[in-house]
């Protein structure tokens, strides 16, 4: 049976809930690494028609979080022990440069606009409340990020961090880490008000160690088998 063209205003509407609502459910590793997804099966669950769900398959596809199999579907991409060291590596080298700009070119007003989102906290064992944080943890390190004036630096980091939300996700169910991270988005502010390159790029560092460790117990407490490569 072949789907009904939706118009393309509605089609476009559509398309982009089941997105968002595709992103976070493998995000939140609902659908985890590995698994196979139909588009009828994921229109089922989605409430809509194959070509909506096509179009958010195709998307989450460019971002590297699925794959396309010819006669068989889409494949929740794996998640490798070496892909999340190496992410970590790339995102040392390209968020700290992102704030050394910021740090030599952004305005105190710039730097008030981000203190809302640097006090966003989520609630212990409250998946719903983690998607929110995860969200609103991307939009706080972008926007400081954008701050670099660097255009291509930020839509590299940007795609990145997008990649890495899955790992980030394993962190935050380990413990109650809410104020300490709330706590280091104030610090990385403070810092880059204070106009020193050195300090802040010594703080990022700290807090992407901290971020790595906890997921990497989060693998081990919970028992999850990653391949190493």
């Amino acid at each position: 049976m072949v789907d009904s063209p939706l118009p393309s205003r509605e089609r476009l509407t559509v398309a982009e809930e089941v997105y968002r609502a595709l992103k976070r459910d493998v995000t939140m590793l609902k659908h985890k690494p590995g698994a196979s997804l139909s588009e009828q099966d994921l229109a089922n669950l989605y409430g809509s028609s194959r070509v909506p769900v096509r179009e958010a398959c195709r998307r989450l596809q460019q971002e590297g979080l699925l794959t396309a199999v010819p006669y068989k579907g889409y494949f929740v991409n794996q998640i490798s022990i070496k892909e999340i060291r190496d992410c970590y590596d790339l995102r040392q080298l390209l968020e700290s440069h992102a704030l050394k700009l910021a740090t030599e070119r952004a305005s105190r007003e710039d730097l008030e606009r981000l203190e809302s989102l640097a006090k966003t906290e989520y609630t212990f064992n409250d998946w719903a409340s983690y998607a929110d944080f995860l969200d609103a943890n991307l939009d706080f390190h972008m926007q400081l990020a954008a701050l670099s004036a660097n255009e291509r630096l930020v839509l590299a980091l940007a795609d990145l961090l997008g990649s890495m939300q899955r790992f980030f996700f394993l962190g935050l169910d380990l413990d109650d880490f809410a104020s300490e991270m709330r706590l280091e988005h104030e610090e990385l502010i403070s810092l880059v008000q204070q106009g020193s390159s050195d300090a802040v790029i010594g703080c990022l560092t700290r807090q992407i160690t901290d971020s790595y460790g906890r997921i990497m117990r989060a693998i081990a407490n919970r028992g999850i088998n990653l391949p190493l490569e």
